[in-house]
């Protein structure tokens, strides 16, 4: 497992774990990011990155993108 961070433009992946707990959980949570979903990184930047779930698109700053662990998909 890498963090969401490490990923590249393009990247399927899916999410295997999120570090911490509190607010960041509960709003990655509503946002339908959860443990076993598929993602795919439609942006990466230096300070963000772009997922997008579904037909849904969502962006993620760089600290919150290092707390979601990843397992890249072949």
């Amino acid at each position: 497992m890498v963090p969401l961070s490490l990923s590249q433009t393009g990247d399927t992946v899916v999410v295997r774990a999120i570090q911490g707990t509190g607010h960041l959980a509960i709003i990655l949570g509503q946002l339908g990011m959860i443990i076993g979903i598929k993602l795919t990184v439609v942006e990466k930047g230096k300070e963000s990155v772009i997922v997008r779930i579904g037909e849904s698109r969502y962006a993620l700053g760089a600290g919150a993108a290092s707390m979601v662990l990843v397992e890249f998909q072949v």
